[in-house]
């Protein structure tokens, strides 16, 4: 269920690259901190390193494809539910979020600005047109 108090605290915690703390995090980090936070057992880790450049190299294809081997991925958002991770596509850049619910997903603000961009909650309306999968939880 949608609890706002519970969604608040995983807003406005700022950008940083491999981290995923209140302190801060990236987008597979804010999802990480909100799977620990719940006691969900996903670390979105493949084992490999993550390096600085990972996300402009094969960051984004590594976790697409350790969604799909531990998630079952769905392309309809009337099958999402709180907690469902989402990946979407702002002007060519992919970002996870959290689906919260009634369209909402939490996710870092884009386009991403390390150090100043922010957690926040998007509105259906903003994400909906670059949605690209979802992974039931």
């Amino acid at each position: 269920m949608f609890i706002l108090e519970d969604i608040n605290k995983y807003v406005g915690i700022p950008h940083y690259f491999n981290q995923d703390s209140f302190d801060g995090c990236d987008c597979i980090g804010l999802c990480r901190l909100f799977y620990k936070e719940h006691g969900w057992k996903q670390d979105f880790k493949d084992g490999k390193p993550i390096t600085k450049d990972w996300q402009k190299t094969d960051g984004a294809i590594r976790l697409f494809r350790y969604f799909k081997q531990n998630f079952k991925e769905t392309k309809n958002i009337n099958e999402l539910s709180f907690g469902d991770i989402v990946l979407f596509d702002v002007a060519g850049d992919y970002h996870f979020g959290i689906y919260l619910e009634y369209g909402k997903v939490l996710g870092m603000e884009v386009p991403v600005r390390y150090g100043k961009s922010i957690s926040t909650v998007y509105h259906k309306k903003l994400w909906i047109n670059g949605f690209v999968s979802g992974f039931k939880r």
